[in-house]
C-alpha cells in the first residue's frame, strides 16, 4: 500500500510542473521518503533526486522510468507497462466509482507562504487534501502546459484515477494522501526557472543495470487502522 501511495504522489506532483526547464524543491514527509527532494525538468523529461542517494529519471513521452542507485552505481529500468499495471490495480480497488473530483471545503489556510484554499478528493481508499494557491506565480502558463501534457502516456494512464488537472483553480503547494492513517505529504519549497543540463537525464557511465526481479524498491505494506 505504501508503494501505491508513493505512485499516487508521483502522479500528483511531477506532472503538475511539466514546463520548460524548471527546478523544484519539495519537502516529503512519510512513506519512508522523508526529507527534501529536487525535481529537475527539461521538456518531457524529469529527474527526481530523493533524500536518500537515489534518483529517478522519467520520460513523459514514453512513460518509462529509470531508478539510479548511486551507492551501488547501478540502475533499474521500469517500463511504462509495469507502472500501468500498478495504476490498473488502483482502478480495480476503486471499482466502478466515478472519477474523483475536487471538493471545496470552504477552508482557507496559509501554506508554504501562500494563502491557500483547501480542497479534498476521495479515491475510495485514499483521501487526498490539497492546499491550492490561486495566486501562485505564473500559474496560468504552468496550467496551460499541464493541459498540453495530459495526453502524455503517464498522464493518460492516470486518467480517472486522480482529479482532472483542468479542475485545479491554482497550484497545489501541498498535497497530503491518507490511507488508513498512513500519510504522505509533499510541500513545494521553491520553483525556479533555470537551465537544466540534458545529460542529467541519462544513465551515468559505469552504472550497471540490475534485473527488476532482484531489487525491491517498495516499502512494507501500510498497517491497518486500529479500531
Amino acid at each position: 500500500m505504501k508503494r501505491l501511495l508513493s505512485l499516487l504522489a508521483a502522479l500528483t506532483l511531477p506532472a503538475t510542473f511539466l514546463h520548460a526547464d524548471l527546478v523544484i524543491v519539495q519537502k516529503v514527509e512519510g512513506g519512508g521518503q522523508s526529507g527534501e527532494q529536487t525535481i529537475k525538468i527539461k521538456g518531457d523529461k524529469a529527474r527526481t533526486d530523493l533524500a536518500q542517494p537515489v534518483s529517478m529519471l522519467t520520460d513523459g513521452s514514453t512513460g518509462d522510468s529509470v531508478t539510479l542507485m548511486h551507492a551501488q552505481r547501478s540502475f533499474l529500468k521500469v517500463p511504462a507497462s509495469q507502472q500501468k499495471a500498478m495504476i490498473e490495480q488502483v482502478q480495480k480497488m476503486r471499482g466502478n466509482a466515478e472519477p474523483p473530483k475536487l471538493v471545496d471545503t470552504g477552508k482557507k489556510e496559509k501554506m508554504a507562504g501562500y494563502e491557500c484554499e483547501v480542497f479534498t478528493a476521495n479515491l475510495g481508499f485514499v483521501n487526498i487534501t490539497y492546499w491550492i494557491a490561486k495566486d501562485f506565480p505564473n500559474f496560468k502558463s504552468v496550467s496551460a502546459q499541464m493541459q498540453r501534457v495530459q495526453s502524455a502516456s503517464t498522464s493518460a494512464m492516470s486518467k480517472g484515477v486522480m482529479p482532472d488537472l483542468k479542475d485545479f483553480p491554482g497550484m497545489a503547494v501541498k498535497t497530503e494522501m491518507d490511507l488508513n492513517g498512513q500519510k504522505i505529504s509533499v510541500t513545494v519549497v521553491s520553483v525556479k526557472d533555470e537551465p537544466v543540463d540534458a545529460n542529467l537525464f541519462t544513465v551515468p557511465p559505469g552504472y550497471k543495470e540490475v534485473p527488476g526481479s532482484s531489487v525491491d524498491l517498495s516499502t512494507p505494506s501500510a498497517p491497518s487502522a486500529s479500531k
